[in-house]
């Protein structure tokens, strides 16, 4: 019996055997299919949310950059949208707006609406009022700041709907960027946002002349105009930036709207070995926006001129000259003022001024066969002049002026204070000053040098800071005209080699002369400076130059030394998260 009851236990067992196997199968089957499903679904997610997040950050990119122009331009419409904070908008069914285009570009074109469940994209704009971490810039500087884009996109699921029910799965991104307020050094900036309509172009550059930037920062000259056109320089003209840069090897050459083709290497454009030509190059806005212009004070006039007959040797005129001179004090000419003695009431062609702030109703006037210098008298103790253009005032220096300065009257450039004619510092306001490279140490011509001190001095100084030991103090603004006048031409030309020691602004912004919420083109921003020389005759230009359009022409060397001081304020585009 006990043979038998073994014999049926175990035929049982064999019939039996191999069942638990089916289902151990089946679990490893499922939970493989849910792994593939896991691994599929999931990577593809991980793909779109990759995907969600490039289209949020070209979207947001291109925003901030139209969002810098409106702080630019003073306008709060560029690139196809309205931007003020605390709104949005949603990109279904808007094909115009910037952020709406680069998400489109990235494959998220909106083709549901904010806020939808069904399968689909959507991108949303929004402008925060401020960002976590970044300093708001002030309103009368961008009143819009800052952009938030949003990017959800509505995905099928594959082998997660035929395990869990999950059909459909959202993939969000976002991004924040916008604009602030950065400290900068500052090339040479042409503000009109849309030349050349019905005027030449924006940065124009005629004849045989050679402009050559020296020093700077790694970008040396900005064009803010959007034409293709922007940018013209012709016939023999050369911009030579082989020496611009921190490093003296060679800077870049920006503009926003074009040309696309870069100027004939050597011939007309040289950039070195460290810079090239930039298009689209974001624009820069004006540094100067929030620098108040000078009071006008009318009560007590200056004399036209304060004396006249100065002799030789005395307070600047030259000790060797065989002419006397006539000197000018700080104060308010409601006339301006005119140098030659073809002006009414003037004995000499020679005029030296003294230190301080010089507001004029009129044009200053130099007219051929005259001489510009500094008087060596205290004036207003800032170390330098600052013309004041009120009005439809401009700057008239003729292309002869400086030309019969007399060849013995020379100006030593250098730190020594020696030689006649001479300041202490020679170009610079200390001996700490950094002097340009290719300045020669002594010029023959015109010598105007701005204020090293007060309001209108070196930035560094004015803000309360001490300027780097490796450049020293900085000349500040030497011509400021009213931000009210429209259409205006000043043109600096001359004989010899003379210098312009200081910072050029000429700024058509409002009728009420502030440096924001500046009105429409062809109305405003609709100033010009010319800068010329004459045959034989080498200008030298130390400083900035923000200008609303620039032409340079004649045939003779134009040498333009940049500040390289770092204390300049303006706009940043920036993609923050």
């Amino acid at each position: 019996m006990t043979k038998f009851s073994f014999t049926t236990t175990r035929t049982r067992s064999n019939r039996e055997s191999g069942q638990a196997m089916v289902f151990i199968l089946l679990g490893l089957g499922i939970f493989l299919l849910g792994a593939i499903a896991f691994a599929v679904d999931l990577g593809n997610l991980w793909f779109n949310r990759q995907s969600a997040q490039t289209a949020a950050d070209a979207a947001c990119a291109a925003g901030a950059m139209d969002l810098l122009l409106d702080g630019t331009n003073g306008t709060n419409n560029q690139g196809g949208f309205t931007a003020a904070v605390n709104t949005k908008f949603d990109c279904n069914g808007n094909t115009t707006a910037s952020p709406c285009l680069y998400a489109g570009f990235n494959g998220y074109s909106s083709t549901v609406a904010a806020g939808s469940t069904a399968l689909g994209n959507n991108v949303s704009v929004s402008f925060p009022a401020s960002v976590p971490g970044v300093v708001t810039p002030p309103v009368s500087v961008a009143a819009t700041p800052f952009m938030r884009v949003d990017v959800t996109n509505n995905q099928p699921t594959f082998f997660a709907g035929m395990l869990g029910g999950i059909t459909k799965q959202t993939v969000r991104a976002f991004a924040v960027c916008g604009v602030a307020q950065a400290t900068a050094p500052i090339p040479i900036v042409i503000l009109d946002p849309h030349n050349p309509t019905n005027k030449t172009s924006a940065f124009d550059i005629q004849g045989s002349p050679t402009v050559t930037i020296y020093g700077g920062p790694g970008q040396s000259i900005q064009v803010n105009s959007d034409d293709p056109a922007a940018v013209n320089i012709g016939g023999n003209a050369q911009v030579d930036l082989s020496q611009g840069g921190p490093a003296h090897t060679g800077s870049s050459f920006g503009t926003l709207g074009g040309p696309f083709a870069t100027p004939a290497v050597t011939k007309n454009f040289n950039p070195g070995t460290t810079g090239q030509w930039l298009v689209p190059s974001p624009t820069i806005n004006d540094p100067f926006q929030q620098l108040a212009a000078p009071s006008l004070v009318p009560s007590a006039p200056a004399a036209i001129p304060i004396a006249t007959g100065v002799a030789p040797g005395v307070r600047g005129c030259a000790a060797d000259s065989k002419n006397t001179c006539d000197e000018y004090a700080p104060g308010f000419y409601a006339s301006g003022i005119c140098v030659g003695t073809s002006c009414p009431g003037k004995f000499s062609d020679f005029a030296i001024f003294q230190p301080g702030i010089y507001y004029l109703g009129g044009n200053l006037t130099a007219l051929s066969n005259s001489c510009l210098r500094i008087s060596t008298a205290a004036g207003q103790g800032i170390g330098g002049v600052m013309f004041y253009l009120s009005g439809s005032a401009t700057v008239q220096i003729n292309s002869n002026s400086g030309t019969k300065c007399d060849p013995a009257q020379t100006f030593v450039t250098q730190p020594n204070g020696a030689g006649p004619g001479s300041l202490p510092y020679g170009v610079g306001c200390a001996a700490s000053t950094q002097y340009p490279g290719n300045l020669p140490a002594t010029l023959t011509g015109n010598v105007l040098l701005a204020p090293c001190t007060g309001t209108y001095g070196d930035t560094y100084l004015a803000a309360g800071n001490t300027p780097p030991a490796s450049i020293g103090p900085q000349r500040g603004m030497l011509f400021f005209q009213d931000r009210s006048s429209k259409g205006q031409t000043s043109s600096a030309g001359g004989g010899g080699s003379y210098v312009l020691a200081g910072t050029m602004y000429f700024h058509s912004c409002n009728s009420t002369g502030t440096g924001t919420n500046c009105g429409s083109t062809p109305t405003y921003w609709s100033n010009s400076l010319q800068l010329q020389g004459g045959s034989g005759s080498s200008t030298y230009v130390l400083g900035q130059i923000i200008v609303d359009n620039l032409q340079l022409g004649g045939n003779s060397g134009i040498y333009m030394d940049l500040n390289p001081s770092s204390a300049f304020t303006v706009l940043k585009a920036s993609l923050y998260q």
